[in-house]
C-alpha cells in the first residue's frame, strides 16, 4: 500500500466503546464545615499555564506575533470565516469564550459532542453526567494487539439539585467543572449558581469534589459494598471495602458518618460541606492490612492539601532545559499528594519531592504511578546538539559525488507545475518540505544550480497558499480559533479531519520547516507579509504558554493582545508528548499515532525561531522537542528509555506503539495493520531531529529481532525503504546496501535525503 495513500479515518474499531467489567491560585485557611473550601479564583484563565519569564520584555519575546489573522489574511473577512462544529455554549462558561478554547486538551471529551465521554485525570478516569460525577480507578485489559483500561462505575457522587454542569476554568495541568442549578443562566454567566466544583487536576492522588453548600452525601457504586468503616482513621474519613476487592478511603468535612444504605449505596448521616476527596488504596485486593494502614495513614496527611491547578514554567539553555511544574492548592494541608509518570521519574531532580512509599503505584495504560508529596516538580532535559544539519559532518568526498548525481536529479524531478500537486494541506505540506529538503541538501554538497532550482520551485508552491488563492485556501476558524482548511469548515471528515483540529501539528511542522530553510536559503524571500502567514501556522500549534494570557477578573477587555490562538494547542505537559486528535470524541479519549511527525513539527519550529531572530522562542521550542523525544522514547518505543511498562501480553513480538490513546495502548494505525505501517509511522519524515529518537541502543536491539523481518516482508519499496534507513545508525552500510535498489519513496522523501541521512546519522 503506497504511503500516499494513508487515510486517517477515526473508525470506531481504533476506539471501543465504553467497556463494562463484570461486576497558580493563592493558599486560604481551610475553612470550617459551615463555609465551603470554594475553589480560589483564578487570576485568569490561562495565567497559571505558565510564568516562562519574569519581565515584561521577555514575555513579549516568547510572542511569534500579535497581529489579529484576520488583518494578516487580507481584512476581507474572505479568509476569516466561522466553523459549522460549535463550541457547546452550553457546557463552557460564557466568559471563557472571550478566549481560545482548547481544542486537543487531555480534557476535551468534556466539550465536544455528548460531553459523556470519560477523560483521563490519571490515575482516575472521569466523566460528567447531568447531576452526577462518575470516577473510575480503570483496570486493565491486556491482549496481543492492546492494552486498555476498563471503565467502571466505581463511585457515582450524586450533586442534588443541579442539572448541567459547565468548564469553568482551565490551565496547563487542570480543568474546572462546576455543577450549577437549573435556574441559572443558559449561557453559563451566572457562577454564584455554582453548588459544586470539580477540579480535575492530572496526577492527583484523590478524586476531589467541592460541594459549596450543604449536601448529604451520596455515593453508589457498580460493585457491592462490603463494609463501611468510620471509625478506625477519625471524623471525617471512611474506609470502604468492594466486592471486587478494592478499597477506597472517603475523606469530608465535619463529624457526619457514612451509612451503608444496601448493596451498593452509602449516604452521610447529615449534610457535609467543602472537599469530599476519594482514593483508592492501590494493590489493596493483594496488600496486607498493615501495607494497607500504612497507606491510609500516608493519604490521610494530604487530605487537606487540595490540588485546583498548577503552572510550568520552562527555563532553557543552549544545552539544557528546567520544566519546572507548580501545583496550585487550596486549604492548609501542606504539599499535595500528586503521582508521577514514568518520564517525570527518569528527570526529576533529587529533593524536590518527597515520595510516598507506603503507597503502591497506581496502575495506568502508560505505566505505574508513583504517588509523591511536593509543591513543585523540577524536570531537567540535556538539549542534544541540533540544526539544519545532520548530526555526523558531511566530509566523505564519495558520499559528497553521490549527493550531488542524487541531487540533481531530484531537484530536477520536481513538477513545475503546482496544480500537479496535493490539494490537502498535509500531502502538500510533506511536497513542499521535501522539494525544501532537496535544495537544502543540494546547498550542503555546492550543487547550487539544483538548489536554485529546488527553491525556486518550492517558493512558487508555497505562494499561492500564502495569498489564498489555491483551491484549498488556508482560512482563520473564528469559532474555535486556528488556522483550518476551507474544506475542512464544512466536512469534518476533509483533509483528514483538518478542520475538526486533527493534526495540526503534523500538517503545518511541514510547512513552517520549509519556510525555515527557504528563509535560511533565500533572506529576502520571508517578507513582512510572508513572514506573517507563517507566524499564523507555527502560532496555531506552537504559542507559548503564558504569552500573555488574558485575565479572567477582567474579562475580553484585558485581552492584550487578543487571544488568537489556544497556548501549545497539541502539547500536554503533563504527560510529555502531544495529542493529535481534535474534535472528536472517543472512549480512550486522546490520541496520538506518529510521534516522528510531531517530533518535525517542533524542529521545525525551532528551525524557524532560529532563522528569523527569535533566540527565546528557540531554546523554548527547543525544550519542548526534547520532551516530546523523551516522551516518544519512554512510552512509544518499547525497552528504549523504559522496560516493563507494558505486559509480556502485549510487549512479547513488538518494540513499538503505533497509536497512544489516554487510556489504551494499540499495534495499529489509522491506516492498516502492516508491521511496516506501524513501524514505519514513527519513523517519518528522516531528518536531523530524527537523531533525537532513533537511538542505536534501542535499534541494535530490535533490529535483528524485528525490523529484519518487518522490511524483507514488506510488499511496498516505500514503507520498506523508511524502515531501512532506521538501520543507518546501528551498520551504515548495510543501510547504504539496503536502500541503493530503490525506486519508490514515500511522497515526502527523496533519493537524496535517504542517502543524506544514512551518510549523516549518529554513530553512537
Amino acid at each position: 500500500m503506497p504511503l500516499s495513500d494513508r487515510i486517517r479515518r477515526l473508525a470506531e474499531k481504533f476506539s471501543e466503546p465504553p467497556r463494562q467489567s463484570s461486576a497558580g491560585a493563592p493558599q486560604y485557611s481551610a475553612p470550617s464545615s459551615r463555609e465551603p473550601p470554594q475553589l480560589p479564583p483564578r487570576p485568569s484563565i490561562n495565567s497559571n499555564s505558565s510564568r516562562i519569564q519574569e519581565n515584561e520584555a521577555e514575555h513579549a519575546s516568547l510572542e511569534w506575533s500579535s497581529e489579529d489573522p484576520c488583518a494578516v489574511l487580507g481584512g476581507s473577512g474572505a479568509r476569516a470565516l466561522p466553523n459549522t462544529y460549535k463550541v457547546r455554549r452550553d457546557i463552557v462558561d460564557s466568559r471563557l469564550l472571550a478566549h481560545a478554547v482548547p481544542t486537543n486538551a487531555w480534557w476535551q471529551n468534556l466539550i465536544i459532542e455528548g460531553g459523556d465521554q470519560p477523560v483521563l485525570v490519571a490515575p482516575y478516569m472521569v466523566k460528567c453526567l447531568g447531576e452526577t460525577v462518575v470516577v473510575c480507578a480503570p483496570t486493565p485489559l491486556e491482549e496481543d494487539r492492546f492494552v486498555a483500561s476498563v471503565w467502571h462505575n466505581d463511585w457515582t457522587i450524586r450533586v442534588p439539585g443541579c442539572a448541567r454542569h459547565r468548564v469553568a476554568a482551565f490551565d496547563a495541568l487542570s480543568v474546572t467543572v462546576d455543577y450549577v442549578e437549573t435556574s441559572a443562566a443558559a449561557d453559563g454567566s451566572d457562577r454564584a449558581a455554582a453548588v459544586a466544583s470539580l477540579p480535575l487536576v492530572k496526577g492527583s492522588a484523590f478524586a476531589t469534589v467541592v460541594f459549596n453548600r450543604p449536601t448529604v452525601l451520596g455515593l453508589e457504586s457498580v460493585h457491592a459494598v462490603l463494609k463501611v468503616d468510620c471509625a478506625a482513621y477519625g471524623p471525617g474519613a471512611a474506609v470502604v471495602e468492594l466486592n471486587n476487592g478494592a478499597t477506597w478511603l472517603v475523606c469530608y468535612e465535619g463529624n457526619a458518618v457514612l451509612r451503608h444504605l444496601d448493596g451498593s449505596r452509602i449516604e452521610s448521616s447529615e449534610a457535609v460541606q467543602g472537599s469530599v476527596r476519594l482514593a483508592l488504596i492501590p494493590g489493596s485486593d493483594s496488600s496486607s492490612s498493615g501495607s494497607r494502614h500504612d497507606a491510609i495513614t500516608a493519604l490521610l496527611s494530604a487530605r487537606k492539601a487540595v490540588p485546583v491547578g498548577g503552572s510550568v514554567d520552562v527555563q532553557a539553555t543552549d544545552s539544557e532545559a528546567v520544566f519546572e511544574i507548580t501545583w496550585s492548592t487550596a486549604g492548609q494541608g501542606g504539599d499535595p499528594a500528586m503521582c508521577t509518570l514514568p518520564h517525570h521519574r527518569q528527570t526529576m531532580a533529587d529533593g524536590c519531592v518527597e515520595p510516598m512509599d507506603a503507597v503502591a503505584p497506581f496502575w495506568s495504560s502508560k505505566g505505574p504511578m508513583h504517588v509523591v508529596r511536593g509543591r513543585v516538580w523540577r524536570l531537567t532535559e540535556q538539549l542534544e546538539p541540533l540544526g539544519f544539519s545532520g548530526p555526523v559532518p558531511l566530509t566523505d568526498a564519495a558520499h559528497i559525488r553521490r549527493l550531488c548525481e542524487l541531487v540533481a536529479a531530484d531537484a530536477a524531478s520536481l513538477p513545475a507545475d503546482a496544480s500537479a500537486l496535493p490539494p490537502d494541506p498535509y500531502f502538500f505540506g510533506k511536497a513542499l518540505a521535501r522539494a525544501a529538503r532537496i535544495a537544502l541538501i543540494a546547498e550542503e554538497v555546492g550543487d547550487h544550480a539544483s538548489s536554485q532550482h529546488a527553491a525556486d520551485l518550492a517558493v512558487a508552491w508555497f505562494e499561492p497558499w500564502i495569498l489564498g488563492t489555491n483551491g484549498n485556501a488556508l482560512v482563520y476558524d473564528t469559532e474555535w480559533r486556528g488556522m483550518v482548511s476551507r474544506a475542512g469548515l464544512h466536512d469534518p471528515g476533509a483533509d483528514f479531519g483538518q478542520g475538526r483540529y486533527n493534526d495540526h501539528h503534523f500538517h503545518y511542522g511541514y510547512f513552517v520547516y520549509a519556510a525555515a530553510v527557504l528563509a535560511r536559503l533565500r533572506p529576502g524571500w520571508l517578507d513582512e507579509r510572508r513572514r506573517a502567514f507563517v507566524d499564523l501556522l507555527v502560532r496555531d500549534f506552537c504559542t507559548p504558554l503564558g504569552a500573555r494570557a488574558p485575565s479572567a477578573a477582567a474579562g475580553a477587555a484585558s485581552l492584550v493582545p487578543p487571544h488568537y490562538f489556544p497556548q501549545m494547542r497539541c502539547f500536554d505537559m503533563y504527560d510529555g508528548h502531544s495529542w493529535a486528535a481534535g474534535l472528536f470524541a472517543f472512549a480512550d479519549s486522546r490520541n496520538q499515532e506518529s510521534t516522528s511527525e510531531a517530533i518535525n513539527a517542533y524542529y521545525g519550529a525551532y528551525l524557524y525561531a532560529q532563522t528569523t531572530g527569535r533566540p527565546h522562542l528557540a531554546r523554548y521550542v527547543r525544550a519542548v522537542l526534547q520532551l516530546e523525544a523523551r516522551g516518544t522514547r519512554t512510552y512509544w518505543h518499547l525497552g528504549d528509555l523504559a522496560s516493563g511498562l507494558y505486559p509480556e501480553s502485549y510487549a512479547h513480538d513488538k518494540a513499538i506503539v503505533g497509536i497512544l490513546w489516554s487510556t489504551k495502548v494499540d499495534y495499529a494505525t489509522f491506516f492498516g495493520a502492516n508491521p511496516e505501517f506501524i513501524y514505519g509511522i514513527q519513523f517519518l519524515p528522516l531528518t536531523p531531529a530524527s537523531a533525537l529518537i532513533l537511538k542505536r541502543s534501542w535499534l541494535a536491539d530490535i533490529w535483528p529481532r524485528y525490523l529484519d523481518s518487518v522490511s524483507r516482508n514488506s510488499a511496498s519499496p516505500q514503507w520498506r525503504e523508511i524502515i531501512d534507513l532506521a538501520l543507518a545508525v546501528v551498520d551504515k552500510q548495510a543501510a547504504f546496501e539496503r536502500i541503493a535498489g530503490t525506486s519508490a519513496h514515500d511522497d515526502g522523501n527523496s533519493a537524496s535525503n535517504s542517502y543524506y541521512w544514512v551518510a549523516t546519522a549518529p554513530e553512537a
